[in-house]
């Protein structure tokens, strides 16, 4: 019976953090805008407990921060924190994918694969939380098929889905071209191209990055 408790409270606050995600995506929570905790348990009904907690995970994965004194805030996100993590994201993946193409599993490709996939049926549906979920899965599958534990490890810690919402916003969402951009990557790896897929993944992401820095307004 705990162990039903413990996971109704973390069902609950994914549920909760996945809404304020989504009111980030859509624009109706805007950098700087303050998140109330009553606000949006009285807008879910339920308690601010889990409405806490979905703070405390978002407040980790950077979407959100919390000043002293003054209370809870969607975070502005600066260039500087966007070229920051790129750097560090390309640095990953681009060892990840040079290692996939010699540890890739059929069964991987496969799974590789169908995130694409969905990822592009979800663009054509205009599936916003579809979409970025499908994205993660289809750049977390290849890091895991590098067969590095401790690579693995690092790129969990970056929290991609976080960036993801907001690289697809920043994006203006035209998500049937963002899911475009994916195949490249895909063919790439299924001719075991190191060289070739080292490309396609560095100018996936200074595509991206340079389509961010266009959109985001000056501070």
């Amino acid at each position: 019976m705990q162990s039903n408790n413990k996971m109704s409270k973390r069902l609950l606050r994914d549920q909760v953090s996945q809404y304020i995600k989504e009111a980030i995506l859509q624009g109706e929570l805007q950098p700087g805008d303050r998140i109330v905790e009553t606000q949006i348990a009285h807008q879910l009904g339920v308690s601010q407990a889990p409405v806490r907690e979905a703070i405390r995970q978002l407040e980790f994965s950077g979407l959100i921060e919390q000043i002293p004194y003054c209370g809870t805030y969607v975070k502005k996100v600066t260039l500087e924190e966007i070229e920051n993590f790129y750097q560090v994201r390309g640095a990953l993946e681009i060892l990840a994918v040079r290692q996939a193409v010699r540890h890739i599993t059929p069964s991987q490709m496969e799974q590789v694969e169908q995130a694409l996939f969905l990822m592009e049926e979800a663009a054509m549906r205009q599936d916003v939380e579809r979409y970025v979920r499908y994205d993660a899965q289809f750049h977390d599958l290849i890091i895991e098929a590098s067969s590095n534990d401790l690579l693995c490890r690092l790129w969990e810690q970056c929290h991609i889905k976080q960036w993801l919402f907001v690289g697809t916003s920043l994006a203006n969402r035209n998500l049937p071209f963002l899911a475009a951009r994916h195949r490249k990557i895909l063919d790439r790896l299924k001719a075991c191209d190191a060289d070739g897929l080292q490309q396609a993944v560095e100018e996936h992401l200074s595509q991206l990055l340079s389509i961010m820095k266009a959109q985001k307004a000056p501070e």
